[in-house]
This record gives C-alpha cells, structure tokens and sequence, in this order.
C-alpha cells in the first residue's frame, strides 16, 4: 500500500485481499492497470473476513495506490522443459526458496524483462498479447532448427520457434531473443542459421543477445555441455563482427549481440558504444563492461591528485567483473594518499567456472576476503537480492563482514558511484 494515495485514503491496508475491479476480477497487474485508468473506480476488498465495497475517486492517470504480492493473480505459469544449460537445474539444495522457481510467463517478460521459451503459450495467450499489445517481449530461441532446439530444451522432440515468431511480429510485438551458447551443439552452421532466421522479422525481432553457457559444479548426471575455450571467443567474436559489419550496412544496426564475458575469456577490448545500438540486452550481460569503462574514462579527467585524507580499501568482484575493473583501478592508485586494491572472489560455491560477480554467494565472499579484518571492502550490488541484504545462499551482508571482522560498502555497479564513494566529499 502507497501511502497517501487514494486507497489509503480509502482504508484499504496491508493483507487485505482484492476481490474484482469495476466487477471483474483481474487476472494479472497487467488487467489491473487497465480496470483502474479512469477516475471513479468500484473495488470490493476482502479485509479478514469481512467483505467491502468501495468506490474510489481520482484523477485519470493517478495510480490507486495497491501494491500486490505478486504479477500474476491466477498463478505463474512455470517451466516445463529440462534445458541442458538450465541453471536453476544446476542448484544444490538449501538455497532460497524463490531461486529454484521456473516461471515461463508471457506476463512477466512483459513486465519485468523475462525471457520465455512460449512452450506452453497457447493461442489464446497469443491474442492476448496482440490485443493489448504487450511489447517489448523477451525470447529464449536459442536455435532456429527445431530438432537443435527441442534437443536444447530436453524435449523428446522438435521445438519449431519460428512460426511463434511470425504471428507476434504480425502482431506488432517487439522481441528481443536470448540464444544460450553451447559449444558444438547451436553455434557454427546452426547459430549462422538461427541469426539469419531471426533476422528476417526485423524490425519486430529487434536484437539477439548471445550468451555463454554457464556451468556449476552440481550439473551431477546432467548432459555433458563444455565451456567455451579462449580460442572459440576469439573466433565467434570475428565472426560476430563479420555479421554485424553486413547488418549495418543492411539494417543500419549490428543486429546481434555478444555477452561480455566472451570478450573477458577471449582477453580482448569490448566492442565500442555505437556498437550495441543503444545496450537494447544490458540486463542480459551485454553492454554492461563498456558502459562501466566509458562513463569512468569521462569522469578521470576530474579526478583528483591526492585525497585530503589517507585512505586505504579493497574493491571485491567476480572474476569477470575483475577483467573490467583492472584498468580502473590502475587509474585510481595515482592518486596520492589513497590505496586501494582488487580482490578478484573466486566462485568456491558453484565452481571455478562460473565467473560473474552476481553468482557469488556469502560463503565465497568469506573465503575470498578472509585475512582482511577491521579493512573497509567495496561490493556490488548485483550480489543481493533486490531490496534485500541477502546473498544467493541466504547468507546477509552483515553476516559476511561479521565473520570476516570487516567493514563491507554495498553501491550500485557504476563508475560513478565507486569513483564517488572512494572520494567521499574530495
């Protein structure tokens, strides 16, 4: 509950329970939003077990004021396939509760930027998303070849995506696909496919975002998949780059996308800015390493020579996140009276190979900053849980410097927020 707003106004409180709008009961925020846009609202709350009626007055576009538990009112729709680089599947037990949940809801690519498979989205889902338009969506195709995909997906069979594909861009749908990499299976022949597929519903398929497969130490009896050697990103990035080059010329835009962390394993310069078109897959992990980079090279030449006061602290990351810290930090040792250092955490937890800063969890930032007691630890806050404290194996914060006997700083991952924190009021 938004407090002020007109239901608060109204008496509606936390835990009371929404029963229709304007007579009908939404299905989702999404139908919610619609019910509420007009200026006379008629709601009945369930608060207990006493039932009201209520009309709220406001202005057209004011928001009502309700905050619910969840996006989806008749329940989220969850994942039914057995993907062989599912991470989720790569989980040990004893993790929080929601990180072993598997959504595959139109729903809530829409909202929150999720990609879906639409395996299990039927047509009247499709005319759903048509009608109400419901665009930007976010797509795993991860091959275009059916036989590929369903082998991807662990299905007995194909999965055909491309028809799927077609009816939401003749819809009107913008879609940005997601194809997980995996060596020797989707990429080569079969990934050349898949883009130049996916290409042909441009503009409606607006981006391709290609990612590596990420692999735990718990993958058990799980299909064999590899990670990507150092020469397999230099050569994908060539060829990225030869497709990019004809998209431009074609499309007037790159088109795909290459994650990050291929450019880290291949040890080579992320692409420029004006390459990514406007970072359309940032939350993805692509993009995120050049933005960081550009925006602290625009702010050096305003830093400082020395700082007022002697200053001494560790900046914590994945290893990946290391790979784009290391010219930054080499930058900020020359200014006088502040020393400060990387310290690269290795993911003991879910194994050496996973690298992301994200994927860390408590017990990694213990053994990774142990020795570092009463020094003062910079962290991102991509480690947490939104709005939370919370670490990925449910350890706090807290906990964490607690045991290390540290001081821990959690700050957004920009330049511009380590760079301000490490200068205080320099």
């Amino acid at each position: 509950m938004i407090a002020g707003s007109p239901a608060d106004k109204c008496g509606i409180r936390s835990g009371d329970r929404l029963l229709s709008v304007n007579g009908i009961l939404p299905r989702d925020t999404i139908e919610y939003s619609f019910l509420v846009c007009g200026e006379a609202v008629r709601l009945r709350i369930r608060s207990g077990r006493q039932d009201r009626a209520l009309l709220v007055h406001k202005d057209c576009d004011a928001n009502l004021g309700l905050v619910f538990d969840s996006d989806c009112f008749n329940g989220v729709k969850r994942c039914r396939n057995h993907c062989l680089f599912c991470f989720v599947d790569q989980l040990p037990p004893g993790l929080r509760p929601s990180l072993y949940e598997k959504d595959d809801d139109y729903r809530l690519s829409f909202l929150h930027g999720n990609f879906l498979t639409m395996t299990n989205m039927d047509d009247r889902e499709v005319r759903r998303i048509q009608s109400l338009h419901l665009s930007p969506l976010y797509i795993s195709v991860h091959a275009t070849d059916s036989g590929v995909r369903g082998f991807l997906l662990g299905r007995r069979g194909p999965v055909p995506v491309l028809d799927q594909v077609g009816r939401l861009a003749d819809g009107g749908i913008t879609m940005h696909v997601q194809v997980v990499l995996c060596p020797g299976i989707n990429d080569g022949d079969v990934l050349g496919r898949t883009i130049d597929d996916l290409a042909a519903f441009w503009p409606h398929v607006a981006s391709v975002g290609i990612v590596p497969v990420g692999l735990t130490r718990f993958r058990n009896a799980r299909p064999q998949v590899r990670a990507f050697t150092r020469a397999e990103c230099t050569r994908l990035i060539l060829e990225a780059v030869a497709f990019q080059k004809g998209f431009l010329r074609k499309l007037g835009v790159s088109f795909i996308y290459l994650a990050d962390e291929f450019f880290i394993r291949a040890r080579l310069p992320f692409p420029r800015a004006c390459s990514y078109d406007c970072f359309p897959q940032l939350e993805n992990g692509i993009g995120n390493g050049r933005l960081f980079q550009d925006e602290f090279r625009r702010l050096a030449p305003v830093l400082p020579e020395r700082l007022r006061h002697q200053r001494r602290l560790f900046v914590a990351t994945g290893r990946a996140g290391a790979a784009v810290l290391e010219p930054v930090i080499r930058r900020l040792r020359r200014i006088r009276s502040l020393e400060v250092s990387l310290i690269p955490v290795t993911s003991t937890f879910f194994g050496s190979r996973i690298s992301v800063t994200g994927l860390l969890t408590g017990r990694d930032l213990v053994w990774g900053l142990r020795g570092l007691r009463g020094e003062e630890v910079l962290l991102p806050n991509v480690l947490l849980k939104q709005d939370t404290s919370l670490l990925l194996d449910g350890m706090s914060v807290e906990q964490v410097a607690s045991q290390i006997g540290c001081r821990l700083t959690v700050l957004e991952p920009t330049a511009g927020a380590l760079v301000g924190e490490i200068l205080g009021g320099a």
